[in-house]
């Protein structure tokens, strides 16, 4: 949901380049109100689902958890255009043509994957449940 509501925010409210902000020209499209449309759509999405899951505090966890996994799918993204502007190369893979590759639609997860599961088992721990290795 993060990466619709920025591409979204981006087309029609997208202004300030995000290398204006960060100096991080390897995607030079993007958005800063691309970047907060992202995080506003998947804060919906995410607070929604916490209360849904009666996560605790989630007024709290649910956008925590939505900004937590939209910045880091952002940091994901840019990683992967890094290693392609290194290598030369604007696509990933022929696998899914016009899409960038296979690479490019994977991106986001790259980062998130270890967070997003630590996070998930420390609200688990809040809630009761048994968390195997957990200390």
């Amino acid at each position: 949901s993060s990466d619709v509501g920025a591409y979204f925010a981006g087309k029609n409210f997208g202004k300030t380049k995000l290398s204006e902000w960060t100096g991080i020209t390897v995607s030079p499209n993007k958005t800063v109100e691309g970047f907060f449309g992202g995080v506003l759509l998947c804060s919906l999405f995410a607070t929604t689902g916490a209360r849904l899951m009666n996560w605790p505090l989630w007024w709290i966890s649910g956008p925590f958890y939505a900004f937590m996994i939209s910045s880091l799918g952002l940091l994901g993204d840019l990683t992967v255009s890094l290693f392609k502007r290194d290598a030369g190369l604007k696509d990933t893979g022929n696998l899914l043509p016009g899409h960038g590759g296979l690479l490019d639609r994977i991106d986001s997860y790259m980062l998130t994957a270890a967070p997003v599961y630590y996070f998930v088992k420390l609200l688990s721990k809040f809630q009761g449940y048994p968390t195997p290795g957990w200390p």
